[in-house]
């Protein structure tokens, strides 16, 4: 008795309600359908008869406006000009052509306002020069591409149906010639709203009219199909309800095969009772499994590289003390004279070598203190300006030697709270990658100045290193901060490269809360490192 009750009580509840009717989509689907054989097929004898109505005005249009061309005589045409001509005999001799062919052709359609005359006073510019309205004469029009095979070949024209702000147009054009055959003026004839077009447009209306009475149709019938189909399927999925609740006396006439929709909503119900609280307990164990096993992963590799760590700094602190005292006996041989040359050329490889490689111990160095968080900064006001002097003259010789020039601009006033020594560390890193990677006879720009742009910190100070080296692709501005990253680009004197230059210089400027960017134009069009600080005046 106890389990059943708790069985009754923890079977959910079926939603049963049908707030998407299908009488709403019936008549959607129907009326749609409607509305598209009537929209359909309605355009298409619109487009036929437009066809013809169009061609049928285009000719009519056409032969008026040669006739009237043909009339006017273009010696007399020709010395017309604008409102100055309009007391003249030549243009009432012209206007009395215009009157008797629109009296003669008025019931076809033509009146005062679809027959004037132009001629051309600028490429893009005609004046009305002869016309029924005279205080319109000289007023200007601009040219429409139509016009252009009668004003500038001689050819008739017209348009298709076209419509502005002074009603729907139809229009034909034609050259009116002198005796020489040279164009002086076109002759231009409209119909405005025109029989034919105002057919045309009850055409679209009574096309509107029958697919709107398609979709009446459509709803009437979707009332009429819910009561015959939609009511039955609440049924059965109500019964199937019952079914899965353990009503196995329940039975559900089945009178049609239709509606699979419904039938499969409630089957797949009584499967998810069955099915539902399994799935989620299997479920729910490998996800416990797959965590736990996550959780071990992330102790192990937290420990390895805590491991890891710890090693790179012990191995570089070894090392730093033996390289260093390499270092310094090979600067001892180079300065001890009377020595054979290959001496000094030997001596110069190993501190070079083991400059190198100091560079590179440092930067490990740098690189486990900032992960281990026991990276510190001993912060002052500083001058920027001269620090990157500093860094510019420090790296002079080494440019020097490919054959490079490096140039230093800076203003003044560009202090900072900042730490001298790891700001000059980054910006050696900086100076010392656009040496490496620019070719020889190049120059190389570093600049201090105030950010003066939109969104730069108040008061913050701009240092910008920028070369003129093989340039940076859009995948390598997507990975150029990161750790042991290898660029497309490769040194041009045979240096070596950790990777970890560019990561360092990152996190050195994040720390002191200021932020790094590189910009390029492209492949072969040189790079800039822009290093942006938090500024100010010291007390």
């Amino acid at each position: 008795m106890e389990k059943s009750q708790t069985k009754h009580a923890a079977s959910p509840t079926f939603d049963t309600s049908t707030p998407s009717r299908l009488a709403v989509k019936i008549a959607a689907l129907l009326g749609l359908s409607m509305f598209l054989a009537v929209a359909v097929s309605g355009m298409f004898v619109y487009r036929k008869n437009l066809e013809l109505i169009l061609m049928n005005l285009q000719n009519q249009l056409q032969l008026a406006a040669n006739t009237i061309a043909i009339s006017i005589d273009g010696e007399m045409y020709q010395h017309l000009r604008g409102k100055e001509s309009v007391n003249t005999p030549e243009y009432r001799q012209i206007r009395k052509v215009l009157e008797e062919f629109v009296a003669s052709n008025r019931h076809l359609g033509f009146d005062p306002e679809c027959a004037y005359t132009f001629r051309r006073i600028s490429p893009d510019s005609l004046e009305f020069t002869a016309m029924l309205h005279d205080q319109y004469v000289g007023n200007r029009y601009p040219v429409r591409p139509e016009m252009l095979p009668a004003l500038e070949r001689g050819e008739p024209g017209f348009t298709g149906i076209y419509e502005d702000e002074n009603g729907v147009w139809v229009s034909a054009y034609a050259p009116i010639f002198n005796r020489s055959r040279e164009i002086v003026g076109i002759v231009e004839v409209d119909f405005k709203d025109n029989v034919y077009l105002m057919a045309t447009k009850k055409e679209i209306y009574w096309i509107i009219f029958f697919a709107l009475l398609g979709i009446g149709m459509a709803v009437l019938i979707a009332l009429l199909l819910n009561r015959a189909i939609a009511r039955p399927i609440v049924n059965i999925s109500r019964a199937a309800i019952r079914f899965s609740e353990g009503d196995l006396d329940v039975s559900v006439p089945v009178s049609t095969r239709d509606e699979i929709g419904m039938l499969a909503r409630a089957f797949n119900y009584m499967v998810k009772e069955i099915k539902e609280k399994e799935i989620i307990r299997r479920q729910n164990r490998e996800l416990t499994e797959a965590y736990a096993r996550l959780d071990a992963l992330n102790r192990s590799l937290q420990e390895a590289n805590r491991l890891k760590s710890e090693f790179l700094s012990i191995a570089a602190h070894d090392l730093k003390s033996p390289l260093q005292v390499i270092g310094g006996f090979a600067e001892l041989i180079s300065n001890t004279p009377g020595q054979h040359a290959d001496v000094y050329r030997n001596a110069e490889k190993i501190r070079s070598a083991a400059r190198r490689m100091l560079t590179i111990i440092n930067q490990l160095l740098d690189t486990t203190a900032i992960e281990s968080g026991r990276f510190t900064l001993n912060k002052e006001w500083a001058d920027l300006g001269e620090l990157a002097r500093g860094v510019v003259e420090q790296n002079r010789a080494l440019a020097e030697r490919k054959e490079q020039r490096l140039a230093f601009s800076a203003e003044n006033g560009c202090r900072a709270m900042v730490d001298p020594r790891r700001i000059v560390e980054a910006l050696d890193n900086l100076v010392n990658n656009a040496i490496k990677f620019s070719p020889p006879g190049k120059t190389i720009s570093v600049g201090v100045q105030k950010a003066q742009e939109k969104g730069g910190a108040n008061g913050a100070v701009r240092l910008r290193v920028e070369d003129q080296g093989p340039g940076l692709s859009r995948e390598d501005l997507e990975k150029l901060f990161g750790k042991f990253t290898r660029l497309s680009a490769q040194p041009t004197g045979g240096e070596s490269s950790t990777g970890l230059g560019l990561s360092i210089v990152k996190q050195i400027v994040e720390l002191h809360g200021g932020k790094v960017w590189a910009e390029s134009r492209g492949r072969g069009r040189g790079a800039a490192f822009i290093v942006e600080l938090g500024g100010g005046h010291s007390a």
